[in-house]
């Protein structure tokens, strides 16, 4: 799934960045109807229209989401607070990542990089 295509999901460059990471994680993680969709719709075999509407992967989605938060509920207070720490050192690099990104492009738009000229142009001699 290209840029352009999350874009049209998203109609944000953040949020299409973070549905890409989303899918990368489904697609390297343990539950096969969560991989396989992923893998659709970053293939673009399906959209994610469809994917985030069909009843096998929304109910796939909801059953991981369930367990998390069980886990969250058995979590002890100072595992709660681990958690908060690790999740706020991970957001800083996520930013980061961000950030570098947005410069990049920036960077892309502005210096476009070397310009070819017409032949006529180029060798003007010949």
């Amino acid at each position: 799934m290209g840029a352009e295509e999350l874009m049209e999901v998203t109609h944000d460059a953040g949020r299409a960045r973070s549905l890409r990471r989303a899918l990368d994680s489904l697609r390297a993680g343990p539950d096969p109807k969560l991989r396989e969709m992923a893998s659709a719709v970053l293939r673009g075999e399906l959209t994610a229209q469809q994917a985030f509407t069909d009843r096998e992967y929304t109910s796939a989605l909801f059953a991981g989401a369930a367990e998390v938060r069980r886990a969250g509920e058995r979590r002890s207070a100072s595992d709660v607070d681990e958690a908060g720490a690790r999740f706020a050192a991970w957001q800083r690099g996520r930013d980061a990542e961000d950030e570098r990104e947005r410069a990049e492009q920036e960077a892309a738009r502005r210096n476009p990089g070397p310009r070819l000229l017409p032949k006529h142009r180029a060798n003007p001699g010949a």
